[in-house]
């Protein structure tokens, strides 16, 4: 009886240990190794070196073998539980994307090919097409909801965004986005408008450039977004008075700025990226900036987690830390009589951007702004808020998408913000601004859309920011 039982024994344990590769048990052994060796970072992508081009002829992912050893670790760790496609906007809002199909199809292309692969068959078949649809890798936000909530530490943005790379090598991307990327190229900026004119939103105002204080300490990287489009100029001119006003040392660096190139490197065009980037960081080395505070998130996470990989190690704060830091040792004091017209014109609800409170974990400075501003009785929170926040739809380059304002990825935020019940909807991003502005616009426009830089500039005495320059 012994004797049997211990091979029987014998036989079931190397019977499971064999079947662990075919089975959902291979999930057990890959997922742990996933969080182990995980380096969860939000907001940061891997770059792509001319060697490695040199080497393969091309960017990007193409095929399986094209995939980091990382990935194909994820791949088997995914166990399809569906928390990524619940938090996906772009899924909430019709796109035809899913996270978990992204990877749920690599996985099985994986499994369908691996065995041949490893038998010296040359190369596994394209992802692009029939496993991997295009529209499916545009519709994606990189608003980073996937990643963040997957219990397995799986990245499906950065599968997205190293297949977009492909897709950009190739010519593929067309239309409104490739004409936004090639007008950063030729004119250093999304919009195509004339370099000499990305200072004229500081027109009227005494704006300091590093050439008229060389001694700053603090470097206030407007954007293109408030170097061009009317209504972010608004928040350039905001946040400038409340400098002035709190005697802060900056400088801007007037029409020497230009695009950081974070919406190109989210897109896939990761060559543009580096060339912004160098270029960048060379005038930022001139003029000896250690320090950068900026009202945009996305340029925020760039300057963090992108411009370091290519030597530029900066301090860098969005608008509403530093504002926050300002207001609490009371260098920006608030009218208490602006306090209170503000408190009577209605409740005040917050839209937090992904790139600043899930990406880069900042979410109390803007509250605590409002309720300087206006009261703390006048915030109400929606139901997604703080790193559970819901995507505008405008990240990953999706703001160049032409979209309908009722087709957007960020229409179902909009919605979330009507149903608080407030009269104003702060935000503290320029492409939130854009986005839920023009969605309020469509749906309810008695509400109003305005940075928490202005609420706090109309709160403080008599610097009610002007209205932008006039065409």
């Amino acid at each position: 009886i012994h004797l049997v039982l211990w091979w029987v024994h014998a036989i079931l344990v190397f019977g499971i240990i064999a079947a662990f590769p075919y089975t959902r048990l291979l999930h057990v052994i890959a997922g742990g190794l996933n969080l182990a060796t995980a380096e969860k970072n939000l907001g940061r992508l891997e770059p792509v070196t001319l060697e490695e081009l040199e080497e393969t002829g091309k960017v990007g992912v193409e095929r399986l073998q094209d995939l980091t050893r990382r990935q194909l670790l994820s791949l088997d760790a995914c166990v399809s539980c569906g928390r990524c496609e619940d938090a996906c906007p772009a899924f909430e809002a019709g796109k035809p994307l899913s996270p978990r199909d992204v990877v749920q199809d690599l996985w099985r292309s994986l499994n369908a090919v691996g065995p041949r692969m490893s038998h010296g068959e040359p190369e596994g078949p394209g992802l692009h097409g029939e496993v991997i649809k295009p529209e499916s890798l545009w519709s994606c936000t990189t608003c980073q909801a996937c990643t963040d909530v997957c219990p397995l530490a799986v990245d499906p943005v950065g599968l997205i965004t190293d297949m977009r790379r492909f897709l950009i090598g190739e010519g593929a991307l067309s239309g409104p986005p490739a004409a936004a990327l090639q007008k950063v190229q030729r004119s250093g900026n999304p919009w195509g408008l004339p370099k000499q004119d990305r200072f004229d939103w500081a027109e009227g105002l005494e704006v300091a450039t590093v050439l008229t204080n060389p001694e700053f300490e603090v470097l206030y990287w407007i954007g293109c977004a408030a170097s061009y489009d009317r209504r972010a100029q608004k928040v350039a001119r905001a946040v400038v008075k409340l400098l002035e006003i709190a005697g802060v040392n900056y400088a801007t660096l007037g029409p020497e700025e230009r695009c950081n190139g974070e919406s190109a490197r989210r897109m896939g065009d990761e060559f543009l990226f580096q060339e912004l980037a160098g270029e960048n960081v060379k005038t930022l080395v001139k003029y000896k900036v250690r320090k950068i505070v900026t009202h945009c998130p996305h340029c925020l996470n760039s300057f963090k987690k992108d411009y370091p990989q290519f030597g530029g190690d900066y301090e860098v704060m969005h608008h509403t830390q530093l504002l926050s830091q300002l207001v609490l040792d009371g260098s920006l004091v608030v009218d208490s009589k602006a306090k209170l017209r503000e408190g009577k014109k209605g409740s005040i609800t917050f839209h937090d951007p992904c790139y600043l409170a899930r990406a880069n974990g900042i979410s109390e400075e803007p509250r605590r702004l409002i309720e300087a501003a206006a009261g703390p009785e006048s915030l109400v929170e929606m139901e997604r808020n703080r790193c559970r926040t819901a995507c505008c739809g405008a990240g990953g380059g999706r703001m160049w998408f032409d979209d309908a304002v009722d087709e957007r990825i960020g229409i179902g935020r909009v919605r979330e913000a009507v149903e608080t019940g407030a009269q104003t909807v702060a935000v503290s991003c320029p492409f939130c601004l854009t986005m839920v502005g023009d969605g309020l616009a469509a749906s309810a426009p008695e509400i109003k859309t305005i940075d928490v830089a202005e609420l706090l500039a109309e709160a403080i005495g008599n610097s009610k920011p002007e209205d932008a320059p006039t065409e």
